[in-house]
């Protein structure tokens, strides 16, 4: 009796268990898949770095795993079924769920796997958008500085005509020299133009040391950026004090470039002078004043007028962030829109697909009475031809033993 027991129980566990079906494996390989992914990229879009974010990080793809388990197996095992049937709205409430959640883990998923390299690629265009920014003020700065060739020679021309005019009153025409209004006037405006042209070579000076810092500035900036020792957060940290720095440094070379200034002195000479009880020395002396203003003008007029507008440096990436780059991150996008989109949909298109059909096979419309015989689907439809089996003459031959054998055995069985 025991052994009898003992054989049923083991007949129970060499039967064979029943298969679980295609779509409940892949949906819940799927579900797991996806919380894996989800692990991942949620710590980067939270920025763990305590045990309670990494808890919060678990929580949320645990929680995002269990509801695209629950959806997805819903919506391909009921949800397709009911559609098949005929069951209204089931369609839109099964592929609209799964549209809905698909996007929600996507975002989530592809954001948090690709957020800290997006983060860097900003902070790497944003160093070349500001070495840009500063080559421009430097070629500003430069072509301001052509102005300081003008103001010596305009320097150099009204000492000449200030000892013209104390010598012989050259400019005035009134009197044998000596330093009247015509003299005062002059020296006026050349003191004006002494002034200027020291600031503009002062300028040319703090312009160089400018962008000796700024050049230095900017490869620290691509140091700091390439160092893959450091955290993201002293990363930041390095470079926006890297950025401040360099900003002093701009605003030095912004002052060393006196384009206002210039164009102040320009509207001074062209405003000119007035010489008490003397129009013609007036006349030419102002005459004199426009030609300087003139040449002061065309440096002022080939200095680029480019945007001045500093660039900003960039703020900490978001979510939309991300989706500015995809087309960095192409290959990954797309494997997470499979595992979280296109797969669960295509699946459940499937099995909405073949429980339409056999629905449609087991109970068809009355009107439809199949294929034709003589087309080639009705010759495709029709059953193998199974062909009668030709005679066998020869005696059977049993398992247990050849013919004589069988007689050899009843003989002895009769005795």
């Amino acid at each position: 009796m025991a052994n009898e027991t003992h054989t049923t129980q083991r007949l129970k566990k060499m039967r064979k268990r029943k298969a679980k079906p295609f779509a409940t494996i892949i949906t819940t390989g799927l579900s797991i898949s996806s919380g894996l992914m989800l692990g991942f990229a949620v710590p980067n879009l939270i920025g763990a770095d305590s045990g309670l974010d990494f808890a919060k990080a678990i929580l949320l793809a645990g929680a995002g795993a269990l509801v695209s388990l629950g959806v997805n197996r819903l919506a391909v095992e009921k949800g397709a079924l009911q559609a098949a049937i005929g069951t209204a709205g089931a369609t839109l409430v099964s592929t609209g769920s799964i549209l809905a959640v698909g996007a929600g883990l996507f975002a989530a998923t592809y954001a948090g796997l690709v957020i800290k390299d997006v983060d860097a690629l900003r902070q790497q265009e944003f160093g070349t958008e500001y070495a840009e920014y500063i080559d421009l003020r430097n070629h500003k700065a430069i072509e301001a500085g052509r102005a300081a060739p003008v103001i010596r020679a305009i320097v150099d021309d009204l000492t000449a005509k200030d000892s013209c005019e104390q010598e012989t009153s050259c400019i005035s025409g009134q009197g044998n020299g000596g330093v009247g209004p015509g003299s005062r006037a002059l020296s006026e405006e050349r003191q004006r133009a002494e002034s200027i042209a020291a600031q503009v070579e002062t300028g040319a000076i703090i312009r160089r040391s400018a962008l000796d810092r700024l050049n230095g500035l900017l490869a620290e900036y691509q140091n700091i950026l390439g160092n893959g020792d450091l955290t993201e957060t002293e990363r930041r940290i390095g470079l926006q004090a890297n950025v401040a720095l360099a900003g002093q440094a701009i605003s030095d070379l912004n002052e060393a470039v006196p384009t206002a200034l210039l164009a102040a002195f320009v509207s001074e000479l062209r405003s000119g002078v007035v010489i008490a009880h003397s129009e013609e020395s007036t006349l030419k002396l102002n005459s004199l004043l426009a030609g300087y203003a003139d040449s002061l003008n065309g440096v002022l007029n080939s200095i680029d007028r480019g945007s001045n507008i500093r660039p900003s440096f960039p703020g900490k990436s978001g979510v939309s962030d991300t989706f500015s780059y995809i087309g960095y991150f192409l290959p990954i996008a797309a494997i997470v829109a499979v595992v979280e989109l296109i797969f669960p949909l295509t699946l459940w298109l499937y099995t909405y697909f073949t429980l339409v059909g056999r629905v449609y096979r087991d109970d068809p419309p009355a009107e439809d009475e199949g294929p034709d015989a003589d087309s080639f689907e009705g010759l495709v439809a029709m059953p193998p031809v199974k062909l009668a089996p030709e005679p066998n003459n020869k005696p059977p031959r049993n398992s247990h033993g050849s013919t004589k054998s069988q007689h050899r055995y009843q003989n002895r069985a009769g005795r």
